[in-house]
C-alpha cells in the first residue's frame, strides 16, 4: 500500500491523489479534506521551499484583476498516447516527459477564473502578536516609530527617479557626495534584483515579514485593507518566465521576492491577538474569564497609565477609553459613531523621553499602532494617500492605508517652525479628513478619487491644542515628579499583567453591546435638559453625543454589556473634571 502524501511538503501530490480517487467531486474533497492544524502549518518565509504548504496573515493591500487559469487539461505525447491532469493551485502544469498541452481540445479542457490579491504584512503589527518570530525577542519594546526622509526599510524608489538622477550633469564630489553615490549604486543593485518591480510596496518603512500575490479559488470576496489569514501552496517560479513589460511586472512581480500562494483555505480576522478565538465569543472560557475580572483589569491598566502621564487620573481616563474605542457605526453614511481622537496637550517636551513612553505603552498593549513625529520634513516628503500608478498598474501604498482598528500616535511635540508644501498641507488635510470623518481618499487619478471608510484610532501629543481636529482636547496635570522614562518603559515591558491587558483590549473592543436601557435613556434626556436651561451656549447636541460616546466607553470598559446608571453619571463627572481644568488653565 502506497503511503499518503504529506500535506505540509507535497500538498499538490494530496490534491491529485484526491482528484484520482474522486474524479468528480475532487474540489468538493479538497475543501472539505483535513488539512493540518494552522498550528502545525509553517509560517511563510523567504526560507520556505516552493510547493510546501503554508500559513499567511496578511493585510491586503491591493486588488488585481482576475486571472483564468487552466482547471483541467488534455495532453498527449508524440505516439497519441493521452493523459488528463488537473491545474488548480499551480500556475505551471506537471507535464511526463514528451507531454504537451492539447491546446484545441474541447471536452475535457475546463477552465475558470481566480481572484487575485496583492497582500503585505499588517501596517504597524506589534511583534506581541506574532507567533512566527522567536519566543526569546522582546516583543514589546519595538516601536513603529516612522521618518521620511531616507525610509529606512523602506523599497518604494522607483526606477524613474533613479534614470532622471542619472541624467542629470556630472559635478564634483566631496566625500559624502561619494557616499551618496555608493548608496544609489546599492539601491540600483537591489531594484535590478526586483527586476524592475517597484518594491515591496509596504504601507509603513518598519513593516517586516513576507508579502505574497494570493491567489483565490471561493467566491468569498475580501475587500481591501482587510486582514486575512491563508493557509495554502505557496510557488516560486524562474523569475526569467516573467515578460520584459513594467505592467506584466507589477502584476507578477519575480517570485524569487514576492512568491504566489494558492489558498487552500482563507478567512477574514477581525483581531490579531494569539490568544483569543478568532471571533471573539462570550462563550470562550478565556473571553468570560476576562470580562468577570474586567473591574480588576481596568483598575490595574488605569494606574500603568497614570505612570506615563505623571499620576494624572483624569488624563488617564480618557486614554484608557480612547484605547478601546471603535466605529461601530456610521449616521447617513457620513458621521462615523464611537470615533474618539484626544488631543492631549501640556505634553513634556520632546527631549523628555516622555512621548517613546507612551508609544511603547500602547505597542506593548495594542495590536497594530505607530508613531508619526509631525515634523514640517515629514509633512512634505511622505506619502500619506494610496495612489495608482497606471504604468505597473497597481495601487501604490500610502502610510494611511490601514486595516481596521489601528492605532496613530502623532507627535506634535517636534513641530518647530518651517514652510509646508503643497504636499504636506494636502498630507495635513488627509490626516484631518481621516480624524473628523474616519474617511481616506485614494488618488486614482486624472481628478478621480475613491473614498474608503477607515477605524483608526489618532491620539495627537503636543504642548498646545492641535491644528488638527480632535473629538476631545485633555490638558496634562501631572500629580508627581516627572519620571524617569527610561526606567519606566523597562517596567512597561516587562510588566506582569501584559497578557491580561492585551486579552482585555481585544474582548471589549470586539464583544457585542446593547447600547441603553429605556430608564438611562429617560435620566440621559432630563439630564440634558436641565444642563442646556443652566447653559445653552455649551450644552449642544454635539455635547450631548460625545457624552453619550464617553458613557458607552465606560462601560465597554467594564465589561458591561449595556450601558448602566454608574456608567452615565462617572461619564458626567469626567467631563466635569476636564471642563474645569481646561478653564483654570486657561487651554
Amino acid at each position: 500500500m502506497t503511503e499518503a502524501p504529506n500535506w505540509l511538503t507535497a500538498p499538490l501530490k494530496a490534491i491529485n491523489k484526491l482528484y484520482t480517487l474522486h474524479p468528480d467531486t475532487w474540489e468538493s474533497e479538497v475543501e472539505s479534506a483535513t488539512l493540518p492544524s494552522p498550528d502545525e502549518v509553517p509560517w511563510c518565509s523567504s526560507g520556505t521551499p516552493s510547493g510546501h504548504l503554508v500559513r499567511f496573515q496578511a493585510m491586503i493591500q491591493g486588488i488585481m484583476d482576475r486571472e483564468f487559469y487552466t482547471k483541467q487539461f488534455l495532453a498527449r505525447d508524440g505516439n497519441g498516447n493521452e493523459m488528463v491532469g488537473i491545474g488548480k493551485y499551480s500556475d505551471i502544469l506537471d507535464l511526463p516527459k514528451g507531454y504537451e498541452l492539447d491546446f484545441d481540445d474541447t471536452t475535457v479542457t475546463k477552465r475558470d477564473a481566480r481572484l487575485v490579491y496583492y497582500c503585505v504584512p499588517v501596517p504597524g503589527r506589534n511583534t506581541w502578536t506574532r507567533t512566527d518570530t522567536p519566543t526569546t525577542e522582546n516583543r514589546s519594546s519595538v516601536l513603529n516609530k516612522v521618518t521620511i526622509p531616507g525610509r529606512p526599510g523602506a523599497k518604494k524608489r522607483p526606477l524613474e527617479s533613479v534614470a532622471e538622477e542619472e541624467e542629470g550633469e556630472e559635478m564634483d564630489t566631496t566625500e559624502d557626495d561619494k557616499k551618496a553615490k555608493v548608496s544609489e549604486e546599492e539601491d540600483k543593485k537591489e531594484e535590478e534584483v526586483l527586476g524592475g518591480f517597484a518594491g515591496l510596496n509596504l504601507v509603513l518603512p518598519t513593516d517586516t515579514g513576507a508579502c505574497c500575490v494570493v491567489l483565490n479559488y471561493t467566491e468569498t470576496e475580501f475587500k481591501m485593507n482587510e486582514v486575512v489569514e491563508v493557509v495554502g501552496v505557496l510557488e516560486r517560479w524562474d523569475d526569467g518566465m516573467i515578460e520584459d513589460d513594467e505592467e506584466e511586472r507589477g502584476r507578477f512581480p519575480p517570485t524569487s521576492i514576492v512568491p504566489r500562494l494558492h489558498a487552500l483555505q482563507i478567512k477574514k480576522l477581525t483581531h490579531l491577538n494569539p490568544a483569543l478565538p478568532d471571533p471573539v465569543s462570550l462563550a470562550h472560557p478565556t473571553v468570560d474569564a476576562i470580562l468577570s475580572e474586567a473591574g480588576i483589569i481596568r483598575s490595574e491598566m488605569v494606574s500603568l497609565i497614570k505612570e506615563c502621564l505623571g499620576g494624572d487620573p483624569v488624563a488617564a481616563e480618557f486614554i484608557l477609553l480612547h484605547l478601546i474605542s471603535h466605529i461601530y457605526g456610521r449616521k447617513d453614511e457620513i458621521m462615523a459613531i464611537g470615533k474618539f481622537a484626544v488631543n492631549l496637550t501640556k505634553c513634556p517636551d520632546k527631549s523628555s523621553g516622555f512621548v517613546d513612553c507612551l508609544a511603547t505603552l500602547f505597542s506593548s498593549i495594542s495590536e497594530k499602532t505607530f508613531l508619526l513625529p509631525l515634523t514640517i520634513s515629514n509633512l512634505n516628503n511622505s506619502t500619506l494617500i494610496p495612489k495608482k500608478d497606471y504604468k505597473s498598474n497597481r495601487l501604490v501604498s500610502g502610510l494611511l492605508q490601514l486595516p481596521l482598528g489601528s492605532q496613530i500616535i502623532l507627535d506634535e511635540t517636534v513641530l518647530e517652525p518651517g514652510q509646508l508644501q503643497p504636499a504636506g498641507v494636502e498630507n495635513l488635510k488627509a490626516l484631518g479628513n481621516l480624524i473628523s470623518w474616519q474617511k481616506l481618499m485614494y488618488d486614482f487619478g486624472f481628478n478621480y478619487n475613491i473614498e474608503f471608510e477607515c477605524d483608526t484610532r489618532v491620539l495627537i501629543l503636543g504642548e498646545g491644542k492641535s491644528l488638527l481636529p480632535s473629538d476631545i482636547t485633555v490638558p496634562l496635570s501631572p500629580m508627581s515628579p516627572t519620571p524617569d522614562y527610561s526606567s519606566l518603559i523597562t517596567k512597561i515591558t516587562s510588566h506582569p499583567l501584559l497578557d491580561k491587558f492585551r486579552r482585555y483590549l481585544t474582548v471589549v473592543r470586539t464583544i457585542e453591546y446593547i447600547d441603553v436601557s429605556e430608564d438611562l435613556q429617560k435620566l440621559i434626556e432630563e439630564d440634558f435638559v436641565a444642563e442646556r436651561k443652566k447653559d445653552r451656549e455649551n450644552v449642544t447636541g454635539d455635547s450631548l453625543h460625545r457624552a453619550l460616546v464617553v458613557t458607552r466607553l465606560y462601560a465597554m470598559s467594564r465589561g458591561h454589556m449595556r450601558m448602566e446608571v454608574e456608567d452615565w453619571t462617572d461619564a458626567k463627572s469626567l467631563e466635569r473634571d476636564r471642563i474645569t481644568r481646561i478653564m483654570s488653565q486657561g487651554s
